[in-house]
């Protein structure tokens, strides 16, 4: 029952953390760079998704790659 409620609960937050795209797609990248958008964040004309992605975590595209790295498991 707890765990129920809880898993509600976290459906609600996530659905009003993360925005729905503003276009709907189907590439990853593209439904990243759309979520950024709908948050506020507009990519630059000479700026990367990953770049982007850096700026709004407000890291280095090296840490960025570095995190995606040791989440895959390649550190």
């Amino acid at each position: 029952m707890i765990s129920r409620n809880l898993s509600k609960r976290l459906e609600r937050l996530e659905a009003r953390v993360m925005p729905a795209p503003i276009v709907p797609c189907q590439s990853p990248a593209n439904l990243l760079a759309s979520r950024l958008a709908a948050m506020g964040i507009e990519r630059g004309p000479n700026e990367s998704l990953a770049e982007t992605t850096a700026r709004a975590m407000g890291i280095s595209v090296r840490e960025l790659r570095a995190e995606l790295q040791r989440r895959a498991g390649y550190s």
